[in-house]
């Protein structure tokens, strides 16, 4: 089976244009380019947060169905995830732009009126630690394609969904998988997990490789938005969760990284050996599209159907 890299990251070992920095950059990119994904061990993420996050993450679930159903935005994917017929294992809970202090706080008082500063501080922290994240990963990723200009405009532009999941499998449902295998639509995803293991990525082999279980440990994935803005340089995840064991209940989190306005794919990244594959397009608007009926029936080649050249 392949194996899907892990590179540790941490502030103090990662300087930008140091050796270590340099290295890890071309094991980050080339795992972007043949599985679109990576596992980032890091360091700087306390066992007292991932605690912390997990115990909160338990307390919002539990919280009544007629609160949780305010969690609402009119953008797709982006409230309340009840469960469905499709996803009957699938519950979640998002807060748009977790990366400010103001949209956590107003979440929390969304859900508890009379306040939890623990939620909303763990909550930001979480969301702080993935936006640094972020910064190091995509920095990796410009500077390697000679795109450094680019970098503080990509950063301005990108906003973060954050996304509480609870996955069970209770009596009498024998699919063991859930949701069907996918690509996210996000620029790049951030997946952390809690107890029970689920996630599962393909790796560029076809083989399906089970990301286990480690407090410090993100799996980093690459969404279409990536692959069309990199011309197809980079591939997009393909990945799925399964919860294999009765009444078990899974909890994670996925940080989803999405650029407000138009997606477009650098100039110097189009060429006679790389022709334009795609098209510039709107972030949300591609979202929106795929939350259609006749976009999610095109789900496998999507970013292709909506503005592949």
């Amino acid at each position: 089976m392949g194996k899907i890299p892990v590179v540790e990251f941490s502030n103090g070992s990662l300087v930008p244009g140091s050796e270590s920095w340099i290295q890890a950059s071309k094991i980050v990119v080339e795992a972007l380019q043949d599985h679109g994904c990576f596992i980032a061990e890091c360091k700087d993420f306390s066992l007292e947060l991932h605690d912390t996050i997990f115990s909160v993450t338990e307390e919002l679930f539990n919280l009544p169905h007629e609160t949780k159903i305010k969690n609402t935005n009119e953008k797709p994917s982006h409230g309340y995830i009840a469960k469905v017929p499709g996803t009957p294992l699938l519950e979640g809970l998002n807060i748009d732009h977790a990366e400010t202090l103001e949209e956590c706080r107003n979440f929390t008082q969304l859900m508890w009126p009379a306040g939890n500063d623990r939620f909303c501080k763990a909550a930001n922290s979480f969301a702080q630690l993935i936006k640094s994240l972020e910064a190091m990963v995509m920095r990796m990723v410009f500077e390697s394609y000679g795109l450094e200009k680019h970098y503080e405009s990509y950063m301005d532009a990108a906003t973060l969904l954050m996304r509480f999941l609870k996955y069970q499998n209770p009596d009498g449902i024998k699919a063991n998988v859930n949701p069907i295998a996918h690509t996210d639509k996000s620029f790049i995803s951030f997946l952390h997990q809690a107890n029970v293991r689920g996630l599962e990525v393909m790796t560029k082999d076809g083989e399906w490789f089970t990301f286990q279980l480690s407090p410090s440990a993100f799996m980093i994935m690459a969404g279409d938005g990536c692959l069309a803005w990199s011309n197809g340089r980079i591939k997009a995840c393909y990945h799925r969760v399964s919860v294999r064991d009765d009444n078990q209940v899974r909890y994670s989190l996925g940080v989803f990284s999405y650029q407000r306005g138009v997606i477009k794919t650098p100039d110097e990244l189009i060429n006679e050996e790389h022709p334009q594959q795609y098209k510039p397009f709107n972030h949300i608007d591609f979202l929106c599209y795929y939350d259609s009926s006749k976009g999610r029936e095109k789900a496998e080649s999507l970013i292709k159907t909506y503005c592949g050249v």
